[in-house]
């Protein structure tokens, strides 16, 4: 396949791809996240640094990368390919922390824009083979992330990839690792084999030779550069011939675009199919939202289940409200006459404030009760929400302490009864005038009625304030859910800033790849 022949929708194509990768950020942490997110930088990378550029511009030369393990001697290699420093190599490791490009001066102008740009130094040098550039990649097994990280890219941005590796660690899993890797995908790879003794030449090369077939890379190249011993500097023009001699025939046959579009051809299938496994994880991704979302309603359920049940049985009026009633209603107590309700008060002493008093210090108690209720099922509902959180697949520890510390309990309680006690005032207000309590005597009492208080409500009927009693009844349930729901929204609205990629747009172009490659 020549892609510098590919048609200019081909280009589109890619460029769309790339604009949808960039769009498919997989932000939870949960199984396969991972991995995945590796994927997409990975595929950013084919395409951005070494199939679009080559769509676009015939005269792109060929990316030789130039990696291995730490001291493996690919900075010294490279030095010695050019016979001049261009790129630091010492005792110390890493040495290569920000990789060597290294071009000719007719390459200059075709590399001007490329992603190489922003992760190396350009190295221009008449001494490099026109139409090749070299890379000096950071080692792949250093313990800086950083370096891994540019080292997998260069990778992904290879046409070629050769791995540097010596005698006494060619056999590390760290070669084999990363070469299995690299042929996956669809990279093309040769070796190179430093610091071998001269008399172990033929055993090593045989049993590495053998290795490389038994990876099903059996035309991969292998270059063997025995040991020059204790030295420093360049190494001796004859210990690289080999190597230079076929670079150069790669830059001046046809052997240099074979290497490309073989790379290229190679990427296509697994293009694709990565794709659309990027697809099927942000769609897990989006399902683990939803999830979470659920769960937080959930964890809140049970908690207003047993609240608004509370309240349609009259729970917060036993107990101590209750008490407070019969003081009040008893014999001699204020809110006898009204219980009796044997003839209506004197016009002096209608409205009096002893009896609002004594209905005001009856709801008191109900509403106190109704407050901790209202607390226990808030602090219930946060353990649940949670817990079922902590249990979850994803990785939560950053979503539960951002909700939490935007959560004041006592705000939300507070809140909501005072909301209760304007809806009583409201209603105190507009009820039946009667001539036992003022406007805020009837919102006691019926706050206290609705509580749960049985001789409250059946006060309260006597007055015809009964129908008031189950609006309130009903106003402080559905205040109560309002509540539960402004709970969950402080989880849930954490969750609403996760960004998910577009798994639809993903789909849609390994579609396309499928129809035009």
């Amino acid at each position: 396949m020549d892609t510098n022949s590919l048609p200019h929708h081909h280009i589109e194509l890619v460029q769309g791809t790339i604009a949808a990768l960039r769009n498919a950020e997989l932000p939870l942490v949960m199984p396969g996240a991972e991995e995945l997110n590796e994927t997409r930088k990975m595929l950013l990378t084919q395409l951005e640094a070494r199939i679009l550029p080559r769509l676009e511009a015939a005269d792109m030369p060929a990316l030789v990368v130039l990696g291995g393990s730490s001291g493996a001697g690919k900075s010294t290699i490279v030095n010695s390919l050019l016979q001049e420093e261009v790129s630091a190599a010492s005792i110390m490791r890493p040495t290569t922390r920000i990789p060597a490009v290294v071009l000719h001066p007719t390459d200059a102008a075709a590399l001007d824009k490329h992603m190489l740009k922003d992760l190396g130094t350009y190295c221009v040098s008449e001494a490099a083979i026109p139409g090749i550039v070299i890379v000096d990649a950071p080692d792949l097994d250093t313990i800086e992330q950083e370096n891994r990280e540019i080292s997998n890219r260069l990778l992904d941005a290879a046409d070629l990839w050769l791995f540097v590796t010596t005698a006494a660690r060619y056999g590390d899993a760290v070669a084999w690792d990363t070469l299995q890797l690299a042929r996956q995908r669809g990279i093309t790879c040769g070796v190179i084999l430093n610091r071998v003794r001269p008399e172990a030449i033929d055993a090593i090369s045989r049993d590495l030779r053998q290795r490389i077939n038994d990876l099903g890379m059996e035309d991969s190249p292998l270059f063997i550069i025995p040991d020059q011993g204790a030295m420093e500097g360049l190494l001796p023009v004859a210990a690289v011939a080999e190597l230079q001699n076929w670079l150069q025939v790669v830059a001046e046959s046809k052997m240099a675009d074979s290497l490309v579009q073989r790379t290229t051809a190679a990427t296509f299938p697994t293009l694709r199919a990565d794709l659309l496994r990027l697809a099927d994880g942000l769609e897990a991704q989006e399902h683990a939202l939803t999830d979470l979302r659920d769960k937080a309603h959930e964890g809140a359920r049970a908690p207003l289940e047993k609240l608004v049940a509370n309240i349609e049985a009259g729970r917060f009026g036993q107990g101590a409200p209750t008490t407070a009633w019969l003081a009040a209603a008893a014999t001699g107590g204020p809110l006898a006459g009204l219980v009796a309700l044997k003839k209506p008060p004197l016009v002096l002493r209608r409205y009096s404030a002893k009896r609002d008093l004594a209905a005001r210090q009856v709801f008191d108690p109900v509403f106190t009760s109704a407050k901790l209720a209202l607390m226990q099922g808030i602090v219930t509902a946060q353990a649940a929400i949670e817990k079922s959180w902590e249990k979850d697949v994803v990785d939560t520890s950053n979503f539960v302490p951002r909700a939490r510390q935007e959560i004041d309990p006592e705000k939300l309680v507070d809140k909501a009864l005072a909301r209760w006690q304007e809806n009583l005032q409201i209603l105190g207000r507009n009820c039946r005038a009667n001539a036992w309590l003022s406007p805020a005597g009837n919102a006691a009492l019926i706050g206290a009625a609705a509580g749960g208080i049985v001789g409250a409500r059946r006060a309260a009927a006597k007055i015809s304030l009964e129908s008031s009693v189950w609006e309130a009844r009903r106003a402080l349930a559905q205040i109560v859910r309002e509540t539960l729901a402004e709970l969950v929204a402080y989880y849930t609205d954490v969750l609403a800033e996760v960004e998910v990629g577009d798994s639809t747009a993903l789909r849609a172009r390994a579609s396309e790849f499928l129809a035009e490659f």
